[in-house]
């Protein structure tokens, strides 16, 4: 009894310690210069499969914008990417709070792409990762 006593009060204490320590969180996407592209939006999205779980450059605008922030204090930046049409879109996610970048803004993106990717129940397709953007202009 004693045994399971002190291993109950050796887990508690451990995990009100680890969820009272503040964790910090770098941003791992790098703001700077990126390759010029050979690839559009367009040809990375009809050609999936080719493409799937590979490093791409892609150039485009930023379209609808979202910075969130998990319960635990991780920030991430989600927006929807695109070439000359909307509707043609890839859906990126980079960690931390993207600065200098809004709705309109004309970047490049040097990231790793998935044709589709599961999240809890929900299945997404065309997604990518970023690791590196660069801010070409503004709207």
């Amino acid at each position: 009894m004693k045994k399971i006593c002190s291993a109950l009060s050796f887990f508690l204490v451990f995990s009100v310690y680890s969820h009272a320590k503040q964790e910090v969180y770098k941003t791992y996407t790098d703001i700077g210069k990126v390759e010029k592209p050979t690839l559009t939006i367009s040809e990375v999205i009809s050609s999936g499969k080719k493409f799937h779980r590979k490093m791409v450059t892609l150039e485009g605008y930023i379209g609808e914008l979202k910075f969130k922030e998990m319960a635990k204090g991780r920030k991430f930046t989600l927006f929807q990417f695109f070439e000359d049409d909307p509707e043609e879109r890839i859906s990126v996610y980079a960690r931390g709070f993207i600065e200098g970048i809004e709705s309109g803004t004309r970047i490049r993106i040097w990231g790793f792409y998935s044709e589709s990717k599961r999240f809890f129940l929900r299945r997404r397709k065309n997604i990518m990762k970023a690791h590196k953007i660069q801010i070409l202009s503004d709207k």
